[in-house]
Order: C-alpha cells, then sequence, then structure tokens
C-alpha cells in the first residue's frame, strides 16, 4: 500500500529510507528510483549485506538518520521507523535540541522516536513529492502527540491516517495499534481523511481506494481548520454521534476520579507475606492494596476476597516506611538494599524526599481497570484497601457517598458500557486503556432526576445482584436480575428526538 501511494504519482525521482532495516519496504521499488536509505544497525545491514549490496541505485549510509543531514531533499519518503524510547536523558535532551535547532519546535520529553524520524523525514519531502509511513497510532490521542500534529496541520501535506485495528497483527509481539499516514505536497486539498480497517478486506479495499480518483471517500473528511492539535484525533474514525439521553450527566458533576498510588516499583514496594517474612519487617508496616488489576474477578471486593489473596500469598501489601519504622533492623536493610540496587535513582522515586515514603489516600469505594478488553472492568470496593496504577477509583462528592452504590448499579448496566468514554489508547490483542479523564467525562446515571421509588427498585435489584454474586448464587437467576437491572435504565436513558431538549 505505501509503495502504491508513492508510485501513483512518481515514476521516477529521488527515495529516501530513513529506517532501511532488512530493507523490505524498498525491495521492488523501480531502478528509476535512486534510493537514500540509512540505519545505524550494523549487525541487520552486515546480515543483509548481498541484498544491499545488489542494487546499483542504492545509497547506504550506516548513520542515524536524526543526526545526519538535514537538507537533502527527496521525492518521495518510505518509513517503518523504530518504535523505541530514548535510551537515557542525555540522549533525549540530545535529540530534541536537534529539532529545536533545526525545525524550531519544542517536542515533550515524552516523544517516542518514531515521531522525530517522521517529522525530520517530512521537511526533508520536495514540494511536489509524497511520503508514506507506518506508525503506532497513540500520538493521534496522547498529550505528546500535541506538537506533532500542530506541525501536521502546518506542514499541510497529510491526506490520509489509515487506522488497523491490532487483531490484524502486523507486528509480532508489538502491543500497539498501527496507522498508515499517506502524505502528498502537490495537493492542495485541505482535508484529511480518516479511514478505519477492521479486516484484511477492509484493508484491501483501502489499498485499491487510495490509487483511485477518491470521489467517493470511503473515510470520513475532517478539513484541517475543524481539527484541534490537542483533540483525541482517534475520535475522527468513527462517525460522529449526535445522539443524547435523558437522564445522564457527566461523572465529575457526582464524583472526583482519582489516579492509583504511583510508587515508582511496584516490584519492590508491594509484598505478599512470604516476602514479608523474608525480610523480617512487621506487619504494622504495610497498608493493605490491590497492587494489579487481575486481583479483581468480580464486581464486587470484600474483606473475604483480601484475605483469600493474601493466604494465596498474592502481594497485597503497600510498604509503608514511617521515619520511625526506618531504624528497625528489617525495613533498615531493605532500604539499605533498595539503594544497592539503585532503586532510590528511578524516574518519579528520585523526586521523592525521602524516597521511600509514598504518598497515599483513602481506598477508593469504586474502581476501574485502566486496561480493559471488550468491557470496561468496575469494581464496587467494600474495603478499606487502597489501589494501585492499574486501577482508577472514584470518589463519590460528599452530598452523593449515600448513592454509591446506585452509580455502581449504573455501572453494571449494558447501557454504561455503551456511554463509557472513549479508550485513550489501544494496545495488542483487543487492549484498551483508559485515562483518568476519560472516566472523569463519562456519562452517568442523573440520581437527581431519579425519585424515591426509583432509587429503591434499582437499589432492590442491585442488592440481589450483589448477594448472589458474593455468595455463589445461582446463575440463572443472576442472568435475571441483571435483565432486570438493564432494562430499568434503558427506560431511564432515553435517546432524544432531534430537535428536543
Amino acid at each position: 500500500m505505501m509503495k502504491k501511494w508513492l508510485l501513483q504519482s512518481l515514476d521516477g525521482g529521488k527515495l529516501l529510507d530513513p529506517a532501511v532495516g532488512l530493507g523490505k519496504l524498498i525491495s521492488d521499488v523501480p531502478a528509476s528510483f535512486k534510493i537514500d536509505a540509512y540505519d545505524d544497525d550494523v549487525e541487520i545491514l552486515e546480515a543483509n549485506q548481498d541484498f544491499f549490496t545488489s542494487h546499483p541505485n542504492l545509497n547506504l549510509y550506516e548513520h542515524d538518520f536524526l543526526a545526519h543531514d538535514w537538507e537533502t531533499t527527496y521525492d518521495a519518503i518510505i518509513c517503518n521507523p523504530p518504535y523505541i524510547p530514548f535510551r537515557n536523558a542525555d540522549e533525549k535532551e540530545i535529540y530534541l535540541n536537534l529539532f529545536r535547532q533545526n525545525m524550531g519546535i519544542s517536542l515533550s520529553t515524552y516523544t517516542n522516536i518514531y515521531a522525530l524520524f517522521m517529522l525530520k523525514a517530512l521537511r526533508q519531502l520536495k514540494e511536489n513529492g509524497r511520503a508514506a509511513f507506518i506508525v503506532p497510532s497513540d500520538f493521534l490521542n496522547a498529550r505528546y502527540g500535541t506538537k506533532i500534529k500542530e506541525y501536521l496541520l502546518q506542514d499541510g501535506s497529510l491526506k490520509i491516517i489509515i487506522n488497523t485495528d491490532i487483531q490484524m497483527g502486523w507486528f509480532k509481539g508489538a502491543a500497539t495499534t498501527s496507522s498508515l499516514l499517506l502524505f502528498d505536497k502537490s495537493s492542495s486539498d485541505d482535508t484529511i481523511e480518516f479511514i478505519r480497517t477492521q479486516s484484511v478486506k477492509e484493508l484491501q479495499q483501502a489499498s485499491a481506494y487510495i490509487v483511485s480518483d477518491r470521489k467517493k471517500p470511503i473515510g470520513i473528511i475532517r478539513h484541517q481548520q475543524e481539527l484541534n492539535p490537542a483533540d483525541k484525533w482517534k475520535l475522527h474514525f468513527y462517525e460522529e454521534s449526535h445522539q443524547q439521553f435523558t437522564n445522564v450527566q457527566p461523572l465529575h458533576r457526582f464524583a472526583k476520579v482519582e489516579a492509583g498510588i504511583k510508587t515508582g516499583s511496584n516490584q519492590y514496594f508491594c509484598f505478599n507475606n512470604s516476602k514479608m517474612q523474608q525480610w523480617q519487617i512487621g506487619k504494622q508496616h504495610f497498608l493493605p492494596c490491590i497492587s494489579k488489576a487481575s486481583q479483581l474477578q468480580r464486581p464486587f471486593f470484600t474483606f473475604v476476597d483480601y484475605k483469600q489473596l493474601l493466604q494465596q500469598d498474592e502481594q497485597m501489601l503497600l510498604l509503608y516506611a514511617t521515619d520511625d519504622a526506618v531504624q528497625e533492623h528489617g525495613m533498615k536493610q531493605y532500604l539499605e538494599d533498595g539503594e544497592a540496587h539503585r532503586v532510590n535513582q528511578r524516574h518519579l522515586i528520585r523526586s521523592r524526599n525521602p524516597w521511600y515514603q509514598i504518598p497515599v489516600f483513602d481506598a477508593a469505594p469504586i474502581l476501574v481497570s485502566v486496561f480493559n478488553r471488550k468491557q470496561i472492568q468496575i469494581t464496587r470496593n467494600k474495603t478499606n484497601v487502597r489501589h494501585l496504577d492499574q486501577l482508577i477509583g472514584i470518589y463519590p462528592h460528599e452530598e452523593f457517598e449515600q448513592d454509591t452504590d446506585l452509580f455502581m448499579a449504573y455501572f453494571l448496566s449494558d447501557i454504561a458500557q455503551e456511554l463509557m468514554a472513549n479508550p485513550h489508547k489501544e494496545y495488542g490483542k483487543d487492549l484498551k486503556k483508559l485515562e483518568s479523564n476519560d472516566v472523569n467525562t463519562s456519562l452517568v446515571i442523573d440520581i437527581k432526576n431519579l425519585s424515591d421509588d426509583q432509587k429503591q427498585e434499582i437499589l432492590s435489584v442491585y442488592g440481589h445482584i450483589e448477594y448472589l454474586t458474593t455468595h455463589e448464587g445461582d446463575e440463572q437467576e443472576l442472568a435475571h436480575q441483571y435483565k432486570r437491572l438493564n432494562d430499568l435504565f434503558n427506560s431511564l436513558i432515553l435517546p432524544l428526538e432531534e430537535g428536543e431538549l
């Protein structure tokens, strides 16, 4: 597809592959193109030496593309850049300085190297040139992507983004959703087409479409002036729904949303019984915690569940090192071991003083899993157990604390899943990630509009569901109660007719 896009309007010229690797993308480019190819991985280049020496029109540069030659321009660019973070802070600063000096762009320190390849290459694309990149799609929604999208809009040559669902599996072991970005500097059209593909068939249709006259769009067209670089662009792959509903409000009207405790190293700060005994640290120096979302197997988490997990030697204890505790022998030895292994120098931890004291907060009555597959996992926390950063906590405002079970009843319904916010990122095998703000802006039942009778009816059904779940009740009866719950919320949350207030 990438080569089709380039060759549709070009029959020769100068072509660049900034991260050539094994040469897959340039293997059958016509001889009418002179190719500049870059890679600084000597082992890959030596292993594929026969391929590179057999192409008389190919100039191979054993250099880091990002640090070499910012001036040469190209008629065509094709690239599958490396998907890696910076190795260290020094390397990051060197690269980001290069972009400040050469492009006048200040990129976020969270920017992945693949984005740098794309930006530098686009700077070297000729005025009538075409380019094709295959990159992870996370920058479309991520905060660090704002500056990248800002540049793309300023450049104006991005014409098509083809997003693919991860089950297509383009990159083995890479937990990311891939996007094809197609650029054309010869086009004066000010639109970008967002095309979503979910199958090989749809991808084949997109492949044929990009080299057609494109008079009948298969994706969603957006004018560039309509696009805000700070927005989540993945939403543009979906038709905008102007559908509104009765009896719903954003969650932040009723509750505060907090990300879980960030320890900086869960492996170090989380304990099970065995580890606690091994280091001979007293139990009084720990707080009960849920260290990972997989420890929540049901929509209700009780003290019985917590004790069972503790007995199974799950990591359910969070080290809580007070000033007095650090003088005790076992604690002192453990902290010294942490310093010996440079745990205190890790990102986030090194900014704390002292490094081993973790800020903690109250247990959240409702927990949302950060990573989810087909359904968003939501749990009613019936304990005082804190949550770590694989979970997001929902804390009803004081005036709505007595309605916590009403909100949880809503979260158990099918319509809640439909109205929850779109995921921030997509990962491997349908894995989706929610950010705190996604949960914060999710639509929930407006309990202020419910009568006392309606509240009691919901709570009655919810009570049955909780009892049957926590007491291993009859599955058919549980399914029946879930149906009742869905019927109740479907009767309360109705789509508004067009023009209806």
